[in-house]
């Protein structure tokens, strides 16, 4: 009997290797080295190992993502030397502010929300605002601050259609005040107000109408403090025939 029994456990060892198994099931596998670029002489789990001691390094975190930024006021006179609040967020001392493609002035971090600066000089019309901290963090604001002189107590503002395109292209009124479109191209222009073709955020600006070659018109009168857009509704994706109204 014990013959028989050892002709069985042989019989059994023989198979198990023949199969490519381990008599020893408990046995280590031949030394590997992981993923993390340690040397595990002994390694029973593929990589990665959970019992490796050197893990490899977290990956760097990305840069900050673009922002939104609120800025008060978002108009100025094109001499510059509007102070301004900026607000937004992780702002640090060495963070820069640009109005279009000129740098504001004595910008001041105040904390990680808030900065304060003066703007600088501009022509006529409105410029992009772009944040940019010392980390690589960009925070924009497209069309975000309009360049623009108040019009006099006595003067009534005009915004002249030229062949080359609106001038100027913002006007500055108190509410109350309406604007004259005059047209000087040689062909008609329809100006109303954004967006188009609902021409709702200023209807004011709608009654002008049709104005022919030499024709000019009043709006109605801007009762109420805000910027409006104006566009040619015959040609609305044309910028030379858009203006801005402010309304203070």
């Amino acid at each position: 009997m014990r013959y028989l029994i050892a002709i069985v456990c042989a019989a059994l060892l023989a198979a198990t290797a023949a199969c490519g198994g381990s008599a020893y099931p408990s046995s280590p596998t031949s030394a590997s080295a992981t993923t993390a670029g340690t040397f595990d002489y002994y390694d029973d789990y593929p990589p990665p190992d959970p019992y490796d001691p050197y893990p490899p390094a977290p990956a760097p975190a990305p840069p900050p993502a673009p922002g939104a930024l609120v800025v008060a006021p978002t108009y100025g006179a094109t001499a510059g030397g509007t102070p301004v609040t900026i607000t937004g967020n992780d702002f640090a001392a060495g963070t820069t502010v640009m109005f279009g493609a000129a740098a504001a002035t004595a910008v001041t971090v105040v904390d990680a929300t808030t900065i304060t600066a003066m703007t600088p000089a501009s022509a006529n019309g409105w410029v992009d605002v772009l944040v940019t901290t010392p980390g690589g963090g960009m925070f924009s604001l497209p069309g975000g601050f309009t360049f623009a002189d108040e019009t006099a107590v006595d003067a009534t503002a005009t915004i002249t259609i030229m062949p080359t395109g609106n001038s100027p292209r913002a006007v500055v009124v108190a509410a109350g005040s309406r604007v004259r479109l005059v047209n000087n191209d040689a062909r008609p222009h329809d100006l109303e107000s954004d967006p188009h073709p609902t021409h709702v955020d200023c209807p004011e600006a709608n009654g002008a109408g049709l104005l022919v070659p030499g024709a000019s018109a009043m709006t109605s009168a801007f009762m109420t403090p805000r910027t409006c857009g104006i566009h040619d509704h015959n040609d609305p994706g044309n910028p030379a025939w858009m203006s801005r109204i402010v309304i203070r």
